[in-house]
């Protein structure tokens, strides 16, 4: 009998991870901005942050055009306003397609 190799038995748990990781779609340019505080999929790590994962599409159009124009103030609105003027209407379009999928 061979003896145990714990380096294979961690190589053969990581693998099938590494090979999912792949096959991961990229995440928009659009969306990099959005990835340090709602992280990539759109479920943060970060109690008080608002989960972006799952919403409807036009709703966060909506939020993200209200932060732009400055139309939602205060708070954190007032730290998102500052991030969205940054975008077009196609990034918002992206943005919003993004998390609604996740």
């Amino acid at each position: 009998m061979s003896p145990f190799r714990p380096e294979l038995a961690l190589l053969a748990l990581l693998a099938p991870g590494a090979a999912w990781a792949d096959d991961a779609p990229a995440v928009p340019a659009s969306v990099s901005s959005c990835v340090s505080c709602h992280s990539a999929d759109g479920n943060p790590l970060v109690a008080g942050v608002p989960i972006l994962a799952g919403q409807r599409e036009d709703y966060l159009q909506s939020a993200l055009k209200s932060y732009r124009s400055g139309y939602r103030k205060g708070g954190m609105a007032d730290v998102m306003g500052v991030y969205a003027k940054e975008l077009s209407d196609s990034d918002i379009e992206e943005i919003a397609k993004w998390f609604a999928a996740n």
